[in-house]
């Protein structure tokens, strides 16, 4: 009876084996499945959320071709109201001088270096100015500035106290750039 109640065992023993690897085997194939269904659905968000991008691209694609004619137009008014090139530097010259006697400032050298802008019909004008006052009369200067019909890129502006003789007064270099349009 030994001998049979070992071998029992031994079968039930192995049985138990069997279940339990196959019991694996299935957990194995289940962990498999369930992994590759979050895999495509993790892709299709991703997917998703790349065609929503791509779709935001082409709407402003088509925003931009439909008001390219409307900002080309923009850009031609803004070029034809340009000063000429020919008579330009005395028209910056006399409006920069007329905005400085309104602001009480007194304009103490102003420098005009030119750059013709290859294909655009346009010179790029670069000016040195300093002029010396005090603060108020140099932000009434600056305001006047940026209402005046000419355009004026002030690039760079350094502010210094005029003296010692003029507590108040103040010395400021400004770098700034506007264009002229040259003969097509």
């Amino acid at each position: 009876m030994d001998r049979t109640l070992t071998v029992k065992r031994r079968i039930i023993l192995a049985g138990l084996i069997v279940l339990l690897a196959g019991d694996l085997a299935l957990g194995a194939y289940s962990w498999h499945a369930a992994n590759a269904l979050r895999k495509p659905m993790a892709e299709l968000v991703a997917d998703s959320r790349k065609l929503q991008l791509l779709r935001i691209d082409v709407d402003n694609a088509d925003r931009i071709r439909h008001d390219l004619p409307a900002t080309v137009a923009e850009c031609d008014r803004f070029e034809s109201g340009l000063l000429a090139a020919t008579t330009g530097n005395s028209s910056v010259t006399a409006e920069l001088d007329e905005l400085a006697k309104k602001s009480g400032l007194q304009i103490q050298s102003l420098v005009f270096r030119h750059k013709d802008l290859a294909g655009r019909n346009l010179t790029q004008v670069d000016m040195d100015l300093a002029v010396s006052g005090t603060y108020s009369n140099i932000v009434k200067f600056m305001n006047s500035l940026q209402r005046s019909k000419s355009s004026y890129a002030v690039d760079a502006l350094i502010l210094q106290p005029e003296s010692q003789n003029t507590p108040n007064g103040l010395h400021i270099a400004m770098h700034m750039k506007t264009y002229f349009r040259t003969g097509a």
